[in-house]
């Protein structure tokens, strides 16, 4: 960061300090509390997301953050991503993998869970208002009312770097504690050399198409108890999974961003 930009960033701070009547000198209180910090890392990962994806993608293709006011039913979109040609828009949906869910499994497969439900539940009157819109009965919809319908959004970009955080049970912070064996997995996929681990695991991303993460036995099925149909459910489990083979490349429809271009173009075909 150049003195420019490090005066201007030093000034949008002061400002939003001032217009929240925030304490400048406690700011960094307030983003390390427990509570605000995922909060900040999810929102702060569809920017990363958003200029990977300009740093991979050809010129025939747009990346933008748009600025919504999401309607009743509709998601909003955390980026878009305009195919110039066809004038189409893929939706992008950011979500990071959930803390400490890397796991390597007796058969030598590894899997990593991302986060991926509502922030917030839909209400009574929410519930009955899009079952109408939706064509949902409103009982399956109650028992779903944190889970994605896979037409909220074309695809969900995810950072596996969270999968090796967990929380300091002493101190409440979120810190990078890796196992030894997820050592060894970022090492192996770290084909680079990365030097900074923790940076390596934050950079690599991977990217499914949302239809790709239901109906696939590869995927999670429906945890809810009360799914009467757990092995077809319509809707996105909370927790699906990225599976790596002994080759350590995705088997389950997830590719490393770096592929997704060829990801992007299968899924224009799919719309046309």
């Amino acid at each position: 960061m150049n003195s420019s930009n490090n005066n201007e960033w030093t000034l949008k701070v002061k400002q939003f300090c001032k217009e929240f009547n925030i304490p400048e000198f406690y700011l960094s209180n307030v983003l390390y509390d427990p509570k605000v910090t995922p909060m900040i890392r999810g929102k702060a990962f569809e920017f990363s997301a958003m200029l990977a994806l300009k740093r991979i993608l050809l010129p025939v293709w747009e990346v933008s953050k748009p600025i919504m006011n999401p309607q009743l039913g509709y998601h909003d979109m955390d980026i878009a991503v305009k195919h110039k040609p066809s004038n189409k828009v893929i939706r992008v949906e950011c979500k990071l993998a959930k803390n400490t869910s890397y796991r390597l499994f007796a058969d030598g497969h590894n899997e990593i869970q991302v986060k991926c439900m509502r922030s917030r539940t839909l209400g009574t009157a929410m519930v009955k208002s899009l079952s109408k819109k939706w064509k949902i009965p409103e009982d399956m919809l109650t028992i779903h009312n944190d889970n994605y319908l896979p037409d909220a959004f074309d695809v969900v970009i995810t950072s596996i770097g969270n999968a090796f955080y967990k929380t300091n049970p002493q101190t409440e912070v979120f810190e990078w504690q890796p196992t030894d064996r997820g050592t060894d997995f970022l090492n192996s996929i770290n084909l680079s050399k990365e030097n900074n681990l923790k940076d390596f695991a934050f950079n690599q991303m991977y990217i499914a198409i949302s239809t790709d993460l239901i109906g696939s036995k590869l995927n999670s099925v429906c945890r809810r108890r009360k799914c009467m149909d757990k092995k077809h459910c319509p809707f996105i489990p909370n927790y699906p999974k990225i599976i790596f083979d002994k080759t350590l490349e995705p088997i389950n429809g997830w590719v490393s961003l770096e592929r997704s271009e060829t990801l992007l173009k299968s899924l224009l075909k799919r719309k046309t």
